[in-house]
This record gives C-alpha cells, sequence and structure tokens, in this order.
C-alpha cells in the first residue's frame, strides 16, 4: 500500500513522536486531540507543534517538515479519518476511550486502510 495520508488521534508524548516521523518520511499527517476551550479549538494540537519543533533531541530531521502536521481535534476534524490510508490511535491509556475511538474510526475509515494503536498497557486482544 502506498501511504499518502496519516491521521494521529492523541497527541501527548508518543502521538507527537509518531507524527513527527511521519512528517520525517515526507508524509502530511493530520494531528488531532481534543478540542480547546476558548476561540482556538487546535490550540492542543498547535502546543503539541511547538513542543516537536523544541524537542531535544530533535523529533524533526529538518525544521520545516513542521508545515507536513496539520492541526485538528477529534469534534470538528475527524472527517480527516475517511480517507486516510493510515490511522494511529494513541490516547490515554484507558480502554473506555480507545474503544470509543475505535467505534468512530469504523464508522468512517476506507476500505483496507490500516488502523493500529500505540498502547503499551492494554492487550490488543482487549482492544
Amino acid at each position: 500500500m502506498d501511504i499518502k495520508k496519516v491521521v494521529v488521534i492523541g497527541s501527548g508524548t508518543m502521538g507527537c513522536g509518531i507524527a513527527a516521523q511521519v512528517a520525517n518520511a515526507g508524509i502530511q499527517v493530520f494531528l488531532l486531540d481534543l478540542p480547546s476551550k476558548g476561540n482556538e479549538r487546535n490550540q492542543i494540537i498547535e502546543n503539541a507543534k511547538e513542543r516537536i519543533l523544541k524537542s531535544r533531541p530533535p523529533l524533526l530531521i529538518e525544521k520545516n517538515k513542521i508545515n507536513l502536521i496539520v492541526a485538528g481535534n477529534i469534534e470538528d476534524d475527524f472527517n480527516f479519518v475517511e480517507d486516510a490510508d493510515w490511522v494511529v490511535e494513541a490516547v490515554v491509556e484507558r480502554i473506555d476511550v480507545k474503544k470509543d475511538i475505535y467505534k468512530r474510526i469504523e464508522k468512517i475509515r476506507k476500505k483496507d486502510s490500516i488502523i493500529s494503536s500505540n498502547t503499551s498497557t492494554i492487550p490488543l486482544k482487549a482492544l
């Protein structure tokens, strides 16, 4: 499969790292998290992008790769999943939250898209 569009859901340490590595590969990646309160609904992701830029050691090979990371939130922009080739779930380690995300993904994902989890504590069988 030729991966051209990636969606990472969750902008914590692992989600940011995954998004940065996808950007390093020259692939556009849509990074989603909860909507922010206030006027700027994608502020959580904008803050995550700043963390990526300031990371030591650097997560990005070239700082301009940050432009390949598109900010979004799971309320307004979940439709990005519809035509993604690869969707990576990297949300909090709570099975109820993960299962809710998977249900939402399953409803709109395209056929043959790759869905993966970054879980480190929950057995995949349980998901």
